[in-house]
């Protein structure tokens, strides 16, 4: 996950094509990283239910602790500088299909049981220059921000 992050912003060509040497997170007043990234709660898959459970009770910090995005933001390996807005909302990773409350993390495979724990894999990174106003006005299942 980390890779595909140092990839894309070592072949992306944006703007203008003489600031190629710099670091595309330096050349733009906004920059908003948002999509699937993927990253998953990195706790045992003997976890499932108990990671239901938290989830159920709305108590998302000790799963956020143990996000794999906000580790390797702290530990400063990707997404240097970049903002994400307070995560107030259930995983969205893994609902069962045409449900917002109930995660099917389990699949039966001929080589045995697949996990796929609840995660925040959607999400929103921005980064902007110093003393630029973004207001984020709602960060979950609706997004919104405005820039003044």
């Amino acid at each position: 996950r980390n890779q595909n992050y140092i990839n894309i912003l070592r072949f992306l060509n944006l703007g203008d094509k003489k600031l190629n040497p710099f670091d595309i997170t330096h050349r733009f007043t906004h920059l908003l990283w948002l999509g699937d990234l993927n990253y998953r709660v990195e706790l045992p898959s003997s976890e499932a239910e108990n990671i239901v459970t938290k989830i159920k009770q709305q108590q998302y910090q000790e799963l956020l602790s143990k996000d794999q995005l906000n580790m390797e933001r702290n530990d400063g390996k990707v997404f240097l500088h970049f903002e994400e807005e307070e995560i107030t909302f259930p995983p969205t990773y893994r609902f069962e299909r045409d449900t917002r409350n109930k995660y099917a993390y389990t699949k039966a495979k001929a080589t045995g049981t697949k996990y796929n724990l609840p995660s925040w894999c959607d999400r929103v990174l921005r980064k902007s220059y110093p003393l630029v106003h973004v207001v984020c006005q709602a960060y979950g299942e609706y997004l919104s921000y405005s820039i003044r």
